[in-house]
């Protein structure tokens, strides 16, 4: 039998459970990841074909790393670049606001969100309605990435996971961040940088999710599988093989293309919130607000490919990675003009924003590396111009472009960093992406594409019972009598009408019943004009959930917060009452403990004053 015993304690060590939770349901959540994100490739590949292919007339251009087969039906018509995007915004509009009007603008917003304030819960419908919206959003040019409809169906599948499973609050939020991290590992075949953003874009300040980390880099092993066994293990963009940082002085060029890179990052979340705000304010139905947002993103692409003509001149819309492809491309003399460049990377801030602005339905992701990449390549051809010897290629100022934008708006500096490398496979510009994303950071730290994100764990809703535990960790009930109410309590014998009388219109949450100095009971004074006024208190109390002055804190707050108690007795030596404790009275001691830690003094006399 002690041998039996060994191998139970041995088995218990393993902890089985934690086992199954992590491994097996986050290998779900990435396994819906990984074919969600094949479906939406699919999807948004057929919309391509027929609002690009079979009404416009051309294909745009791709990254490298993803060829097209699709073909266009006749001859390329420019003034067609209007009706695409204006089509595909209406269809996009009528399905979200008709079926889901939480899948509008950009899906990663969405899931942060249910993150911190939803319980970690999405609707079934919104994964679908998303990736439809997005695809039709997309495939017609519109302005947008694919990383919010994939992060959001990968999401939306592990809140769907952990509701089914009865799992609690924080396992739901830990599957659905998982789900994010599925998707983005996926579709842009970034495994470590995907698990690492699910952890990090939660947040405005550096900080990150520890507890997601593990079930997201689970969840995106099975994803990034799946969907690279169809198409392909490469890296998104080709062409970089060659770049390395070998000279020191090139930093100081780096430096120019940080701040470069944190206004245009401050000039695209100010843009992106005043078209938000515009388009929500203006009082016509809703599913045609993104038809018009639509429709002037066509006119600013025909207006760019009339004055450049210059196919490179389209990547204000769509996706725009053919664009940024040519900008990445090792030898620089093939990228495109500087005026081009510019055009691109101004005109995408203005096209983005009134994409998902006007309620288009797509990620930021993707135009924000587009926007990055080619203000990299504006200060790349100058300084290669001026100073070839210090800046021979242009590629790599398009790739540490890349990471310093979006680094600055989404407050995400190591995933980025990590993202960038796994979409070019080049890590050898990991230096100078490093300085530049980190004068982003502090440039742009006020600015965020992300409005739902919080500043630090501590503002976020969904710790504030961890916080108040790990403050009032080691805290008794007697710590909290001090400034609590006095109780009120009536000898059993006294009648209701006594204590009706005595009451004199106040109505405390709980009375006591005692016997000589012993509490027997309780009564709720709500209930007593109810009940007839000569009966005796001793036979209408109750008995209720009381603690000890050297019970904990935290049995008062579990009694609190999950039994919704509005106040506790606190029953001493002898079951004499010595106090009733409330919600007021945990927040009173959070905030003493608080400033006591930062060296502070207690105001005792405002503690009470704020809930």
């Amino acid at each position: 039998m002690a041998g039996l015993g060994d191998v139970r304690a041995h088995i218990e060590r393993f902890n089985l459970r934690r086992v199954y939770d992590w491994l097996l349901l986050a290998g779900l959540v990435g396994v819906v990841g990984g074919l969600g994100a094949l479906a939406f490739k699919w999807l948004a590949d057929r919309c391509i074909g027929f609002f690009w292919g079979t009404i416009v007339g051309t294909i745009p251009a791709t990254a490298g790393g993803e060829p097209t087969a699709l073909t266009a039906a006749h001859a390329f018509v420019p003034w067609l670049l209007l009706l695409a995007p204006a089509l595909g915004g209406l269809a996009s509009g009528l399905l979200v606001y008709h079926f889901a009007p939480e899948a509008e603008g950009h899906g990663t917003d969405a899931a942060i969100r249910a993150y911190h304030r939803g319980r970690g819960v999405i609707r079934a419908r919104i994964p679908a309605v998303k990736m439809l919206a997005s695809a039709l959003t997309l495939g017609s040019g519109g302005s947008a990435g694919r990383e919010g409809p994939i992060a959001q169906i990968g999401a939306g599948f592990g809140s769907l996971l952990g509701t089914l499973l009865r799992r609690s609050e924080r396992e739901r939020s830990v599957l659905l961040a998982a789900g994010v991290s599925a998707g983005i590992g996926a579709i842009f075949r970034a495994p470590l940088a995907g698990a690492i953003f699910a952890a990090e874009v939660l947040y405005r300040e550096p900080d990150i999710e520890a507890e997601v980390v593990v079930p997201a880099l689970l969840s995106s092993i099975v994803s990034y599988s799946i969907y690279c066994s169809v198409h392909g293990f490469g890296h998104l963009f080709t062409g970089t093989a060659g770049f390395a940082f070998d000279q020191p002085a090139s930093l100081a060029c780096f430096g120019v293309l940080g701040l470069v890179t944190a206004f245009g990052g401050i000039a695209f979340v100010t843009t992106f919130d005043r078209v938000t705000r515009a388009f929500g304010r203006w009082s016509i139905p809703n599913h045609v607000k993104p038809a018009i947002g639509g429709l002037l993103v066509g006119v600013l692409g025909l207006v760019g490919y009339e004055i450049a003509a210059d196919p490179s001149a389209l990547a204000v819309m769509g996706s725009g990675y053919g664009t940024l492809q040519r900008a990445v491309s090792e030898v620089s003399a093939i990228g495109p003009p500087l005026a081009i460049l510019l055009f691109v990377a101004l005109g995408k801030i203005v096209t983005t924003s009134v994409t998902i602005g006007s309620g288009g339905s797509g990620g930021v992701f993707g135009p924000s590396m587009v926007i990055g990449g080619c203000f990299g390549a504006v200060v790349g051809t100058l300084f290669h111009t001026w100073f070839p010897e210090v800046v021979p290629n242009v590629g790599p100022f398009t790739i540490v472009g890349m990471a310093g934008f979006f680094a600055g708006v989404a407050k995400t500096p190591i995933s980025t960093l990590l993202m960038v490398g796994d979409l070019t496979g080049n890590y050898s510009l990991l230096l100078p992406s490093m300085l530049v994303v980190c004068l982003s950071m502090i440039i742009v730290h006020r600015w965020t594409i992300y409005p739902e994100q919080v500043r630090t764990r501590a503002e976020s809703p969904a710790h504030r019972g961890e916080l108040l535990q790990d403050a009032l960790g080691g805290a008794t009930i007697a710590q909290l009598l001090d400034g609590a109410r006095t109780p009120i309590a009536f000898d059993k014998t006294r009648t209701v009408a006594d204590a009706l009388a005595e009451l004199d219109g106040r109505v405390p949450p709980l009375v006591g019943v005692l016997d000589g100095e012993r509490v027997i009971g309780f009564v709720r004074p709500t209930r007593l004009r109810n009940i007839p006024s000569e009966r005796a208190l001793q036979l209408v109390a109750e008995e209720v959930p009381v603690v000890a002055p050297d019970d904990p804190v935290q049995l008062a707050v579990d009694l609190l917060a999950v039994q919704e108690m509005e106040v506790v007795p606190v029953v001493g030596e002898g079951e004499r009452l010595v106090g009733m404790i409330d919600r007021r009275d945990v927040i009173a001691a959070y905030r003493r403990r608080l400033l006591e830690a930062a060296g502070g003094r207690p105001d005792r006399g405002g503690d009470r004053g704020i809930v």
